[in-house]
């Protein structure tokens, strides 16, 4: 990215990014993961970039990208920081594109919980993807028997499930089966990082403006990643995984007597 030539907005946009450590830990997590070698020629997706910065990093790495935004705010801030069109995900999960457009899409944290209907916004996944195509998606990771569990539970209360909607790996392998095979993953945010992101999302249900929320946690989040360090031998509370697209194969799963599918019952710590 050209620093020099970006509009008082856009450093704006840019300064957000830099005091928002989560989301660095997340477009690190993920470059990890992008062939960056093999992309040359390739179509790239990316959908729900909290913050365009994220969306020009991953065009660093080469290809040809689209931007998929989480709200129409959101795509005219992406929009004139990346100086390309960025159009909007469809309210039911729709992506907007033909079948077999992409080799690679990217879908950032909290997307899929936020989706009334998971299932289907991974089916899109793999419907635009091309036969040879994969996903790199990042959701909440959940550990048995961890305080991050109550955390986020007493965080959420009263206002949003988001929270608290969080995959063991196992049910997340299991999620992706219909249509992925998982071949690797990535883990980040860990315990002190993820106390500073629960305050955070907290401070963004109840109505804060981001800037706001940026001068009250940027300390703390610089002192959570020192503390962190200590930390270097425990996985993290987000996972992020590659998988490789195949053929959609609809798998009948069990219900439990509540009416919940098997895959609901470990996505929440309810």
């Amino acid at each position: 990215m050209d620093l020099d030539s970006l509009t008082p907005q856009s450093q704006i946009v840019l300064n957000r990014f830099r005091q928002r450590l989560p989301q660095r830990l997340e477009v690190d997590a993920i470059l990890g993961l992008l062939p960056h070698r093999k992309l040359e020629g390739k179509v790239l997706l990316d959908i729900g970039m909290p913050n365009p910065v994220m969306s020009g990093l991953l065009r660093e790495c080469g290809g040809t990208w689209v931007t998929l935004a989480r709200s129409p705010q959101n795509a005219s801030e992406a929009s004139e920081f990346l100086n390309d069109e960025v159009s909007c995900l469809g309210a039911g999960g729709e992506i907007p594109f033909e079948q077999h457009t992409f080799d690679f899409i990217v879908v950032a944290l909290g997307m899929l919980t936020a989706m009334r209907d998971p299932d289907y916004f991974i089916k899109e996944c793999n419907r635009v993807l091309k036969p040879s195509g994969a996903l790199i998606i990042s959701v909440q990771y959940r550990k048995r028997m961890s305080l991050i569990n109550f955390f986020r539970k007493k965080a959420a209360e009263g206002h949003s499930s988001l929270l608290t909607r969080a995959y063991t790996g196992r049910g997340l392998f299991g999620f992706l089966k219909n249509g992925f095979d998982v071949i690797e993953e990535e883990y980040f945010s860990r315990f002190f990082v993820e106390l500073v992101r629960i305050r955070d999302f907290k401070l963004f249900l109840t109505g804060h403006d981001e800037m706001q929320i940026c001068k009250q946690l940027g300390w703390k989040y610089k002192l959570a990643d020192q503390l962190d360090f200590f930390n270097f031998w425990n996985k993290g509370y987000v996972i992020t995984v590659h998988a490789r697209r195949r053929q959609w194969r609809e798998r009948t799963l069990p219900v439990l007597a509540d009416g919940r599918k098997i895959q609901e019952a470990v996505l929440t710590l309810d």
